[in-house]
């Protein structure tokens, strides 16, 4: 195990779980950051629709104000509406692109009061799942968009989707190399690194300690990513974790010089660290639940969900497994 030890706060000890996604329940389309193409919005719904659910998009979501989807009351007015509905089980997001952590200040008061829903997004979205797992204690997940992954979704993520926000049972994820061999237990948080670095010196910057961290981003170059972990470093955060997995990191410039910047600014923290987590921006769009204990392996490369993710709903029976190929 991590050579960290002690307590997790009582907070993180036991998260607090959204209900499970079941058939026929309704999903809350929301736009929380940049706007998106309308024929996407459309195309991820109807899979949705087909996939057995309810939806209910808002109209904000179509809506365009220079590179927003609308001004920010407009965005935070439709996802503080679907935090509300008694009927919406799940909040999922059209895109990412920038804008999401305007929105805090206007919904950290509805978030305190409301019960866990699920929310699924990647990207910009990190801000708010890193408040709701940070600050609230939910479990939240890094998954697909409307927009620009649920059109065209492959059939193991779109597996991964459904039998995660169901509550059965999480396929163990598959990693790509080991950086820094060893085996470390703890409540799995992160999503773009870039964003995660941007709330550092705000009120919505997150204490890793005694965390998994899951770090992923998309067209950065080595000196940029070198440069935001030496900034998580100089906090003193990174130090804090007890590991690390890297996403695909999608063109992230040339892989021996993205190699050597992982391998040299992680070298001397004495946790394992290993790379290719198939969620985010690369080709894997897999469902990870932030907020929920994992077992990472980086010597046998592989990260496992230990805990369940979702509160089950025993009155309705099973949730039929689908295969993850």
């Amino acid at each position: 195990m991590s050579r960290r030890g002690g307590r997790l706060p009582d907070w993180r000890a036991e998260p607090r779980r959204p209900p499970a996604l079941r058939p026929g329940d309704t999903i809350a389309v929301v736009a929380s950051a940049s706007a998106a193409d309308p024929s996407g919005i459309r195309h991820g719904v109807r899979r949705l629709e087909a996939l057995g659910f309810r939806t209910r998009v808002y109209a904000q979501a179509f809506a365009r104000r220079g590179h927003f989807a609308g001004r920010d009351n407009l965005r935070a007015h439709a996802l503080r509406k679907a935090l509300r509905d008694p009927q919406v089980r799940a909040v999922f997001f059209t895109r990412g692109g920038f804008g999401t952590a305007r929105l805090l200040p206007l919904l950290e008061r509805d978030l305190r009061r409301a019960s866990p829903k699920i929310l699924v997004g990647y990207s910009d979205v990190t801000s708010l799942l890193a408040f709701a797992t940070g600050k609230l204690g939910w479990v939240t997940f890094h998954g697909p968009m409307v927009a620009t992954d649920l059109p065209a979704l492959r059939p193991v993520d779109r597996a991964s989707l459904l039998n995660t926000l169901g509550g059965v049972e999480s396929a163990r994820l598959r990693l790509g190399k080991s950086l820094h061999r060893g085996v470390a237990e703890g409540r799995l948080f992160g999503g773009c690194l870039s964003i995660l670095v941007s709330l550092l010196g705000t009120p919505y910057a997150v204490d890793l300690a005694d965390r998994i961290l899951f770090l992923e981003d998309v067209n950065e170059p080595p000196y940029s990513i070198d440069r935001m972990l030496t900034q998580l470093r100089q906090t003193g955060e990174l130090a804090r974790a007890r590991g690390i997995v890297f996403g695909e990191m999608a063109n992230c410039g040339r892989k021996s010089d993205l190699l050597g910047v992982l391998r040299e600014r992680t070298a001397d923290l004495g946790i394992p660290v290993a790379l290719g987590a198939p969620s985010g921006h690369g080709r894997g769009k897999r469902t990870i639940a932030f907020g929920a204990r994992v077992l990472l392996d980086a010597t046998r490369q592989f990260l496992q969900p230990l805990d369940p993710v979702v509160s089950p709903w025993p009155s309705l029976g099973p949730y039929r497994k689908l295969p993850e190929r």
